[in-house]
């Protein structure tokens, strides 16, 4: 049995006690609750963008198990390859600028030359770095020297000299290239978006990390977004988790010096900043991420001789609907170890989904049923978030500590927390029994209370509570 099936939920408490959902629905909770359960995912992130505004956000399970962190609206999860949005976002930005031409060749930018030898006269440019037509390939026997505990220990300059310099440590001319002339094949590439991460750090001369601080995040509002754990508060970011042997085993931080095409961490609540600026022809409130034509590149099939779902960066994605039949979104998906990730948009409805999860596993079937949720929503009128980041949200995360005895109990209980705040129990099903305000210690009738197993939640902690 999983775990006592998985502590009886105890990881797939849905949180919307915590954050305000604008358009709550406890069938749809169960429906990811179920998810969940079967996909082994102890905690997940989800919110819809409409019409320019959130009209659902929930979030639910674990963080941090070992920790008791419940997942909140603005934890910060591992994105995986939902990254390569950002990283081509940021090369977009400089095509704009006229500092980058996405069908110039890219060693007119570049240190050192990146020619496949194959092809040694067919030139490599940004729009195939972006659509996956390089040539450039994924070799694991080098990529896996680039990982690290915690933050990335190589620098994304020396990796790139590293992996594609002819004189680099890694270079290898049968297994970083393939046998196909750049611009005539698919074939799906990490180290190609890394390459043109590396683009965006020459060309602007910022460090990569910092250029989108800069020039994304912060224009963006995108409080809770770094491609570095340093640049994160860790006790709000998700730990990844692989199930193994019936439990959840945590997986330490970890970063990889390749780092553009998929190290970054965020919210549901900065994606839906990000999914907004796209859906709305690259503005966000009074802030231009992009231009509108560079949007609808972006969002325009690049290579249809090819492949005709890529664009630059983004690709389109099949979501079946309830009612039959089949709507293709633009988006990425993502895996890592202890991650999986999806965020998609449809341009013509103004719908945005974004789903993060801390464990690998399938999230499209989540997605569909938040899009066919989506399609039942009105929206407000209130417009896009708010940029002070106290109005986002309600449920910041809290480190605080909080103990419950006895426990077992069966009439009433103790709390104990380092500051008082607003106490709820709930059952196993996520509904709420009992809300009020306690004191830093403070004691609470559960009488009324049958047997069971319940949740304790305040200031973000939780904790299950017998009562026998």
């Amino acid at each position: 049995m999983k775990l006592f099936i998985k502590l009886i939920l105890l990881f797939m408490l849905p949180f919307s006690m915590l954050g305000q959902n604008p358009n709550p629905s406890a069938e749809l909770d169960e429906f990811i609750l179920s998810e969940m359960d079967y996909e082994n995912i102890p905690g997940m992130s989800t919110l819809i963008v409409k019409g320019g505004e959130i009209v659902w956000v929930e979030s639910y399970g674990m963080a941090d198990i070992e920790n008791n962190t419940a997942v909140s609206n603005n934890t910060s999860f591992l994105m995986a390859s939902v990254s390569k949005l950002l990283t081509g976002t940021a090369l977009m930005q400089l095509q704009e600028d006229g500092l980058v031409d996405l069908d110039q060749d890219i060693n007119i930018y570049l240190p050192f030359a990146v020619n496949n030898p194959t092809f040694p006269n067919s030139m490599i440019t940004p729009r195939m770095l972006m659509t996956h037509s390089s040539s450039i390939t994924d070799n694991w026997s080098a990529m896996d020297g680039y990982y690290s505990i915690g933050d990335p220990t190589i620098s994304l300059a020396d990796c790139m000299e590293m992996y594609f310099s002819e004189s680099g440590a890694d270079y290898s001319a049968i297994n970083n290239f393939s046998n196909n002339s750049p611009g005539t094949y698919f074939d799906y590439s990490n180290m190609a978006t890394a390459l043109a991460g590396y683009l965006v750090e020459v060309v602007s001369q910022q460090q990569f990390n910092e250029y989108s601080d800069l020039n994304i995040f912060d224009a963006l509002c995108m409080y809770n977004t770094s491609w570095f754990l340093s640049g994160l508060d860790t006790l709000n970011v998700a730990r990844p988790y692989n199930f193994q042997g019936d439990q959840y085993n945590p997986i330490a931080h970890y970063g990889f010096a390749d780092y553009p095409n998929g190290l970054l961490r965020s919210s549901v609540l900065d994606l839906a900043n990000f999914m907004i600026a796209y859906l709305q022809e690259g503005t966000f409130n009074d802030n231009q991420l992009l231009s509108s034509s560079s949007v609808n590149e972006m969002l325009t099939p690049q290579i249809p001789f090819i492949d005709d779902t890529q664009g630059l960066n983004w690709y389109t994605e099949e979501i079946y609907l309830s009612g039959g039949g089949v709507l293709d979104m633009w988006g990425h998906n993502g895996g890592e170890s202890g991650a999986s990730t999806d965020l998609y948009i449809n341009p013509e409805n103004g719908i945005g989904i974004v789903v993060l999860s801390n464990a690998e596993g399938e999230n499209l079937y989540v997605v569909d049923e938040l899009y066919d949720y989506a399609l039942s929503l009105s929206t407000s009128g209130v417009g896009n978030p708010s940029c002070d980041p106290l109005s986002v949200d309600s449920d910041p995360q809290s480190v605080l500590s909080l103990s419950v005895y006895p426990n077992p109990a069966n009439h009433s209980i103790t709390i104990q927390s380092e500051r008082g705040g607003v106490l709820s129990i709930a059952s196993i099903l996520g509904v709420q029994i009992i809300k009020q305000d306690v004191k830093s210690t403070d004691r609470v009738d559960v009488s009324s209370l049958s047997v069971g197993t319940y949740f304790v939640t305040l200031n973000n902690q939780v904790l299950t509570l017998i009562i026998q």
